[in-house]
């Protein structure tokens, strides 16, 4: 026995980590490792002065074999794992770390990798730490991803006539290579229904089959191709792919799943970049630094497209309430590092968050360096004029609002007033708007300030108290400019901010610390934070508003002052200090004489404001007060290693750029990542557009380029392609039409009959060299959105809110939102919202992704819970009936079979289906005993195709 229990354990040290996926692995790098190095490490690993209990928990081996009390672990056991006995502090002679528990999130953690089987990627297992391990130099000589693509000759093969293009030649060079044979081409249904669905997302329509195979020219698959592309639902399919990029959700998640706002104007705005062929290179820079460029105004929204692009930032999760801000920040940080670094570069650089990458050549310090260019950065909400008559009516209240200030300063004398003696001041506004400070939207813009040592009036009711110069406002001349003032960032050295103001109507202020943004949601932990607008109105008098409260556990952290102008009221700002200082009230009116005078110009401000639309407001990227960032000693915030400048990854030439003075860096960094001889850029993105369209890329891990990632199946045609796609002006349309073009993309699912099996298993077993198509199911949207489509409800309705999901009695928990129509209105699946903790049944059955992180490769499962779906769902029922009246339209029973296939499968059913019909709906007759033109009896034939796998898998 005892034999037996050590075979056992051999085999559980020396499992490699090929046993585990790489999603597995992943879990352990983000969520795993960074606790065992922050909290464990001190005491129980090589970097420990003095070893405890003679455990090492820095190795996998080290693990398994234990310490002086046994092994620490039973992989898929975490109630006998003795690590998690401790961690839970269930035994008060077995707690640690000693000093604190864990967070819940920690021990979670630990619990599901331990519960998983403890995955551990490959390395070095003795615990020691070798000298000089790192080597960044060669790590990135040896590994193919850090060098740029180079420029490949078409091969020679000797099927002369089957290539149509240059993709052709590279995969039937390698075919021939290795002994194979191209498949037979697909039948032309099967292309048309294959193509369709790759480029729109929707089957074909009775009439485009048809079409197609009555078109017997050369061109005909070229017409096709281009029909497709030019389909505004070419968009909304290849934005999806976009989408899960991003982990685009419409709430954050976490226990309220509070709704990110205005998240959709995003998701819109990808449709339109995916439709107009935006060039990516543009994309690209658009997305990391779109406040930076010169605006690119969408005819349609009238929106500045370049600054939606920065919506994909805040896409992620966010807590509402983290016991630990600047914790959270780091963890925010990390994930947007993560999605940046996979979706443009096929990179893990979270993995080099707590120490250098075990596999790839990027450094801690690499990481940090990324994390500098965030930290220079701020959220904020960006206002659009659509169609620009709210620029023209403020710009005509800022000439009413000087002609008031003219008149008033002859009546007043004008005059700044100075802070009092030993006052602290943070800001005084002596000059107005500082030249450090952030302004987004119309209002507080330094034009609607009035000249300097001026007085300006406030529209405030009928009194109109005169306010003094050295006074910031959101333009007391009108209610309706909202906009957002925020501070440089600065470290807080008080318990309390106290802010001299005069308010009305609905606005906030409050302090942003750490860069936390979600404090309104949160009342209870971050009160003395804010202000909200019951507590800063004063009705139109300066008075004093202190920050403070909850602000004292803030002292020695990073902060910036937010002040906002949420519509229909003003802000003005006299003063911001750490003391108050006494200054009179300011209560003087105007006289008769100058009422009289200014009267006419209330009046025209009246209409004006009147007149003006709301402005169109998105989440959005700006820049902040620029600072770089500190390692993080074991990924930990509270342990602070050296500075590390904002710049370029190592491997991909530190020096690659220069940081301007006063930037965060952004534009520079996207400017880098779209040079020609970039080497990740655009073979990423290339490799995932070969992904989406044959089921596999050229490098199959297609968010990891690196050591743990697969090598490319065709490392000349990833090549070919990437410096083609740059030639071709980044056009991810060219690029798409090349491939469904390709003589490769028509192949059968078939394998041709020179290929034996025995050659197959040997030469090509997983198909990497496409020695025939993959069949490939649907995507969760593809499913539901092709019900739609056959049974006539899919609406042409494109963009706007997303449509509320409808909520099933099993999806309960706060936040709640209210529940949705079952069919949704027709909308196609990607109106869909996605509410993080109320996900759709039906498409979470089909595999769609958890928007976590970037997912480029979803998986594709084949479980029962699909079957019951489609047998089941309420959804699917209904849309059988709404199809099953479309068919009794028309006259014979016949004419009804034919149209329910073509809709379906995009054929005509067989002689043997159509008696397998007639004898269906004959027993579904006798069961019911219904007449022939009875609607449950084709209500069940269309739930039945529906149910077939040929509805759902493209072949």
């Amino acid at each position: 026995m005892r034999v037996v229990l050590f075979f056992q354990f051999l085999l559980l040290v020396r499992v490699s980590a090929e046993a585990f996926s790489a999603a597995d692995l992943e879990f352990f790098e983000r969520e795993v490792r960074p606790v065992l190095a922050e909290s464990c490490y001190s005491c129980h690993s090589a970097e420990a002065k003095k070893l405890k209990a003679g455990l090492w928990l820095d190795s996998r081996a080290s693990i398994l074999s234990g310490g002086d009390t046994g092994p620490a672990i039973v992989p898929g056991d975490p109630d006998a794992s003795l690590l998690i006995e401790t961690v839970r502090y269930n035994n008060v002679d077995l707690e640690m770390p000693p000093k604190s528990k864990l967070p819940d999130a920690a021990i979670a953690a630990l619990e599901k990798w331990v519960a998983i089987g403890a995955p551990w990627p490959d390395e070095p297992d003795d615990g020691v730490k070798r000298a000089g391990g790192f080597d960044l130099e060669g790590r990135r000589d040896e590994h193919w991803s850090w060098h740029g693509p180079e420029e490949r000759e078409l091969p020679s093969v000797e099927q002369r006539d089957w290539p149509q293009g240059p993709i052709d030649h590279f995969i039937l060079a390698r075919l021939e290579e290795a002994g194979l044979k191209p498949a037979p081409d697909a039948d032309r249904r099967s292309w048309l229904r294959r193509v369709s669905f790759d480029l729109t997302g929707l089957p074909p329509t009775a009439q485009e089959v048809a079409d197609f195979l009555a078109d017997s020219s050369p061109e005909a698959h070229a017409k096709v191709v281009d029909r497709l592309l030019a389909s505004p639902r070419f968009g909304e399919k290849w934005a999806r792919h976009w989408l899960d990029l991003m982990r685009y959700a419409d709430s954050y998640g976490h226990e309220f799943d509070y709704p990110i706002p205005h998240a959709w104007r995003y998701r819109d705005y990808v449709v339109r970049a995916f439709n107009e062929d935006l060039p990516y290179d543009q994309f690209l820079v658009e997305h990391v630094a779109g406040d930076l460029v010169e605006p690119r105004v969408e005819e349609g929204s009238g929106l500045n497209e370049a600054i939606v692009a920065t919506t994909s930032w805040w896409l992620g999760e966010a807590n509402h309430a983290p016991t630990d801000v600047r914790g959270d920040e780091a963890l925010r940080i990390d994930n947007q590092i993560d999605v940046f670094s996979k979706t443009f570069l096929g990179l893990t650089v979270s993995c080099a968050r707590c120490h250098d990458h075990k596999f790839d050549a990027i450094s801690t310090k690499d990481f940090y360096a990324l994390a500098g260019f965030l930290q220079s950065s701020r959220r904020r909400e960006a206002y659009h004029d659509p169609d620009g008559r709210l620029s023209q009516g403020l710009s005509r209240l800022q000439d009413l609002q000087r002609e008031a200030a003219g008149l008033l300063s002859e009546s007043t004398g004008g005059g700044v007033e100075e802070p009092s003696p030993g006052a602290e001041v943070i800001e005084s506004f002596a000059q107005g708007v500082p030249a450090d400070w952030f302004v987004s939207g119309p209002a507080f813009q330094p034009g609607s300030q009035g000249p300097a040592a001026e007085a300006t009036v406030a529209l405030a009711d009928e009194e109109r108290p005169l306010v003094p110069a050295g006074v910031v406002h959101s333009g007391l001349f009108g209610k309706k400019q909202q906009g957002v003032l925020q501070s440089p960032t600065f470290e807080l050295t008080e318990p309390e901010i106290h802010i001299r103001l005069a308010a009305t109507g609905p606005v906030r202020v409050r302090a942003v610390i750490d860069g936390y943004f979600m404090t309104e949601y949160h009342q209870l932990l971050f009160k003395g934070t804010n202000l909200d607008s019951g507590q800063a109105n004063t009705k139109g008098a300066f008075a004093w508003k202190t920050l403070g409260g909850d602000l004292r556990k803030y002292v020695g952290h990073r902060i910036y002052l937010e002040f906002a102008d949420l519509g229909n009221g003003y802000l003005a700002i006299d003063e911001i200090a750490y003391r108050r200082s006494e200054k009179p009230e300011f209560t003087q009116q105007a006289e008769a004489g100058l009422k009289e005078a200014l009267q006419p110009i209330f009046t025209e401000a009246a209409e004006v404001e009147q007149s003006l639309p709301a402005p169109v407001v998105t989440l959005a990227l700006q820049e902040g007060t620029p600072e770089n960032e500190f390692v993080h000693i074991r990924g930990g915030h509270k342990s602070l290693g050296d500075e590390v400048p904002r710049r370029n990854l190592t491997a991909l030439g530190e020096e690659a750029f220069t940081v301007p003075p006063g930037a965060s860096g952004r534009l520079q960094l996207a400017q880098s990542l779209i040079a020609e001889d970039h080497p990740l850029t655009a073979r990423v993105y290339v490799n995932r557009l070969w992904h989406y369209l044959t089921g596999v890329g050229l490098v199959a891990s297609v968010d990891d380029f690196g050591v743990m990632g697969e090598e490319p199946s065709h490392p000349a045609l990833l090549d070919w392609l990437a410096r083609d796609f740059i030639a071709q002006g980044w056009s991810s349309k060219a690029m798409i039409r090349q491939i469904v073009l390709s003589r490769t993309y028509r192949q059968g699912v078939v394998a041709a009959e020179e290929n034996s099996a025995d050659l197959i298993a040997q030469a090509d077993p997983n198909n990497r060299l496409l020695h025939h198509f993959r069949v490939r199911r649907l995507p969760a949207e593809g499913v539901r959105d092709a019900i739609l489509a056959v049974s006539g409800s899919l609406s042409d309705q494109h963009g706007g809110p997303s449509v509320l999901v409808h909520l099933t009695p099993f999806l309960s928990g706060r936040g709640k939102p209210e529940s949705g129509p079952l069919d949704l209105d027709g909308r196609r699946s990607l109106y869909l919202a996605i509410r993080r903790n109320f996900l759709s049944p039906f498409e979470h059955a089909f595999d769609r992704p958890i928007p976590f992180t970037t997912i480029g490769r979803r998986t594709s499962s084949n479980v029962p819970a699909q079957s019951l779906t489609l047998m089941n769902d309420p959804f699917v029922l209904e849309e059988a009936r709404r199809w099953a009246r479309t068919l009794l339209a028309l006259p014979a029973s016949e004419e009804r079979l034919e149209s329910a296939y073509l809709a379906a499968f995009s054929r005509s059913p067989s002689a043997e289906e159509r008696d397998l019909l007639r004898q269906f709906l004959s027993s579904q007759q006798e069961h019911y005993q219904a007449g022939p033109d009875d609607e449950q009896l084709w209500t069940d034939l269309c739930h039945l195709l529906i149910n077939q796998k040929e509805f759902i898998y493209l072949k």
